[in-house]
């Protein structure tokens, strides 16, 4: 131990002193190493004001820094919902350590301060309830059951002494008639043992009084038949069934009373063979392990580094159960089962909190409006603001495991920002934000897909009137099967993309100009006995190779232009092609009509005068 530390030590009192000392005594026990040790002590000298986190800060290295922070962090999860949150708490805890030995160390705290608790604090009842709802449970998850058991019968002796009390006599009556019983029973396990050249132990145990209690919720006294039981520790797993098969010899087993553990574990890792037998007329349980899964049975996930260091379902069990695997693993180092346990148990959820208490489960990543629209789509239509741990931040803040979040709203607020599709992460958010465009902001909505689609028009090089003309709009309401300020609404809320419906807008007018000139070189055509590639001049050229344009198809009497093209020849265009404008003007050559009929020659537009007239 630091003899800093043991300097802030000497100066607790001595309840204080007692509490620290049952936390070593734990800690030693449980085997985690002397910076998880530190780490708690300097924890106690914090909530007792013997030091200050700058102090820490400045003295102390950055992991026990981290393990610090990590502890108060947990002090800080709001336990006021507990009988309804006690599961997401759970989850949270994993969330926020990442780490399955600061968990560990946090019970062993907490295993510290039930032992020395102060029987007149005002908070005792909140405590108790605490350690029955969150820490005796997160013990069983990783199969602590020592430690589990003596949190479940301090806290509940505690909260309520007279049941306690009461249980605790009618078990104990019911143990002292069956305890010869017993004795005769152990008698018997362990002749069965000699028989077949099994060594270990044998002895008998009372069922916890919580364990009992819970059971009384379902079932009467006399129908618990494991209030008293005798345990079997041998060598090996083989020797666990053989011992099991030559019991059900000599003893009538219980139908449907038989459990294998070792065939299928618990979700936390535990294992052991319980059966009930008929024993002088009473029904008595028997379970059978070896000393490695006993010892797995009392300390769990930590159980595995004690050895290690030695030799160098609901939805958190399922999550869980992969420990036991890793515990089987080969030659498994302390550090690599660390760093496999301190990934993420949620893949990328995170968990924050209400001010209330309630706990929110959200994608990594989620901002305020997330959490917003996760209690109700009406919050986040109002909200104006966000306090995250009590502090003011911008709405676009990430959220982390563990964030108390409070949202700020505004019932005169005229509804979200368009900007929040940004960056909010959740669809719920995205989904409701557009919701609320669409049918509160329709006036709104219609206006801006109008000038949206006016825009891209332009943008594209063509004319938003003739593009917009009431023919155009007319065949594109038919292809979307939609009123004008239904279709107007949807492009303002992005519903439909204005870049699709502006290329669409194209192809109708172009296949409609095409239509027209088709019609219309097909009437000229006939006063002509010229091909129409002949009666194009190009200006000091002669004999040149002649295409008309397919995007804007010229004919007789058009003011006409000509690109010259790679390959290609002369391309002729309508001198109002909006394709003229994407050309290098150097490749833009005079061209004319030879025909004395044509119109009066016009002078050459500039590139801005076509795009006027498009």
């Amino acid at each position: 131990m630091d003899e800093r530390i043991k300097e802030k030590i000497s100066n607790l009192n001595e309840r204080q002193k007692k509490k620290v000392g049952d936390f070593i005594s734990i800690i030693d026990d449980i085997g985690l190493d002397e910076e998880y040790k530190d780490a708690g002590l300097i924890y106690f000298a914090l909530k007792s004001n013997m030091t200050k986190l700058d102090e820490v800060k400045n003295n102390y290295s950055e992991k026990i820094n981290s393990l610090v922070k990590t502890l108060q962090k947990l002090d800080k999860v709001n336990y006021s919902q507990q009988d309804a949150e006690a599961e997401n708490i759970r989850r949270m805890f994993f969330a926020i350590t990442k780490d399955i030995r600061i968990i560990i160390l946090k019970i062993a705290i907490v295993v510290a301060e039930m032992r020395n608790v102060n029987l007149d604090d005002e908070n005792l009842s909140t405590f108790t309830n605490t350690v029955l709802t969150l820490y005796a449970p997160l013990a069983a998850r990783l199969g602590l059951s020592t430690y589990k058991t003596e949190l479940e019968e301090t806290a509940f002796q505690l909260s309520n002494p007279e049941l306690f009390e009461s249980i605790q006599q009618d078990v104990d009556k019911r143990y002292h008639k069956r305890e010869p019983i017993v004795k005769e029973l152990t008698t018997l396990v362990e002749n069965c043992m000699k028989e077949l050249q099994i060594s270990g132990r044998v002895f008998g145990r009372k069922k916890h009084i919580y364990s009992i209690y819970k059971k009384l919720k379902s079932h009467s006294m006399d129908n618990i038949y494991d209030l008293v039981a005798v345990r079997a520790i041998v060598n090996t797993v083989a020797e666990c069934y053989a011992l099991l098969g030559r019991l059900h010899s000599v003893l009538p087993p219980m139908e449907n009373r038989f459990k294998d553990y070792i065939a299928i574990p618990k979700p936390n890792g535990y294992q052991s063979l319980h059966t009930t037998v008929i024993f002088k007329n009473l029904p008595v349980e028997i379970q059978i392990r070896t000393d490695e899964m006993n010892k797995y049975a009392e300390y769990g996930v930590a159980a595995h580094w004690i050895y290690k260091e030695k030799r160098k379902q609901d939805g958190l069990d399922a999550n869980l159960g992969y420990i036991r695997l890793m515990m089987e693993t080969e030659n498994v180092s302390v550090e690599e089962l660390a760093s496999s346990l301190s990934e993420d148990i949620y893949g990328n959820d995170i968990f924050v909190q209400t001010p209330m208490g309630k706990v929110i489960y959200l994608p990594s990543g989620s901002t305020p409006i997330d959490f917003a629209y996760k209690i109700h789509s009406e919050v986040g239509n109002r909200c104006v603001g966000a306090k995250v741990n009590g502090k003011i931040v911008p709405t676009n803040s990430q959220l982390n495991n563990g964030d108390v979040v409070e949202i700020l709203t505004n019932p005169n607020s005229k509804g979200p920002s368009r900007d929040w599709l940004k960056f909010c992460k959740t669809s719920e958010a995205k989904s409701n934000i557009n919701s609320f465009f669409k049918k509160n902001m329709k006036e709104e909505n219609i206006h801006l897909g109008k000038t949206m689609l006016e825009n891209t028009i332009k943008e594209n090089g063509y004319s938003a009137t003739k593009l917009l003309s009431k023919q155009n709009l007319d065949e594109l309401l038919r292809q979307y099967n939609m009123q004008e300020n239904e279709f107007y609404a949807n492009l303002g809320t992005n519903a439909i993309p204005v870049k699709t419906v502006a290329n669409k807008l194209k192809n109708i007018y172009q296949k409609q100009i095409k239509q027209a000139n088709e019609s219309e070189s097909e009437q000229k055509r006939v006063q002509f006995s010229t091909p129409l590639e002949k009666q194009v001049k190009v200006k000091g050229l002669n004999n040149i190779l002649i295409k008309f344009a397919n995007c804007c198809h010229p004919m007789y009497g058009d003011e006409i232009v000509g690109f010259v093209s790679a390959g290609r020849g002369i391309i002729i265009h309508r001198s109002i092609c909006p394709n003229i404008s994407f050309y290098n003007e150097d490749r833009i050559i005079d061209v004319d009509w030879s025909e004395t009929e044509k119109p009066e020659k016009k002078t050459k537009k500039t590139r801005n005068q076509k795009n006027e007239a498009i």
